[in-house]
């Protein structure tokens, strides 16, 4: 065997964090440089100067798909001889507040449905009668009504795909549901406020002509559903 130059007995102890290969018997020496010892795991003594490592976990649970829409809606006019489109024109009822507190990304969409507009044995067409868009100067607004994150909530803002104005159908029994906002999947997150702003969210009423005076009521269902 070869003998290295310059070395002495106990070469081993002399070789710090190094290891001598002879490769395929050729004498080569590779020397493979020794590496820092890994940080040790805390919860045990451990000098000065040395780091532990340690994990920190954050759980969050899935929390609630909600909304917040107004208690009522109301609409006034006086019969001029003419077809009327008339518009809610109560600030507070022209906004609704959706909150996803779910976590999940998996989107959500509003429905609105509406009972015939009656009083008494008189009643207003099932169709065509009530109409929502993002806009309360024009009903045929193809404008969606504005979304902005509530105050203290860091949002995701929604990516609405609904074509307005949406036309919503009465029907004196189970009346149909119609999709007045969508959100994608992985937007819409965190406490959002439809309709504010410039483009807030226009109720409309069509009333024709030839309506008798009266009060007329319907029953509208606002549902927010989850998924796009």
């Amino acid at each position: 065997m070869r003998h290295l130059a310059g070395t002495t007995g106990g070469r081993a102890g002399r070789l710090l964090g190094a290891v001598v290969l002879l490769a395929g018997g050729l004498g080569v020496i590779v020397l493979l440089a020794g590496g820092a010892a890994e940080a040790a795991a805390c919860g045990t003594a451990t000098a000065a100067g040395t780091a532990c490592t340690l994990t920190g976990t954050l759980g969050v649970t899935a929390g609630t798909l909600t909304m917040t829409s107004p208690t009522a809606l109301a609409w006034a006019t006086a019969p001029n001889g003419l077809d009327q489109q008339v518009v809610d024109p109560t600030v507070a009822q022209q906004s609704y507040l959706v909150n996803d507190g779910t976590g999940s990304g998996a989107g959500w969409h509003v429905t609105v449905s509406a009972t015939t507009f009656t009083t008494g044995p008189l009643s207003l067409p099932n169709t065509g009668s009530f109409v929502t868009t993002g806009s309360v100067t024009s009903e045929i607004a193809a404008t969606a009504p504005t979304a902005a994150c509530s105050s203290g909530s860091t949002c995701t803002l929604p990516t609405d795909t609904t074509t307005y104005p949406v036309a919503i159908t009465t029907a004196a029994s189970t009346p149909p549901a119609s999709t007045i906002y969508d959100t994608s999947a992985a937007t819409g997150l965190g406490s959002i406020t439809i309709g504010i702003g410039a483009l807030p969210v226009g109720w409309w009423v069509n009333v024709p002509a030839n309506t008798k005076v009266g009060t007329y009521t319907s029953t509208i269902s606002l549902t927010i559903v989850s998924a796009p």
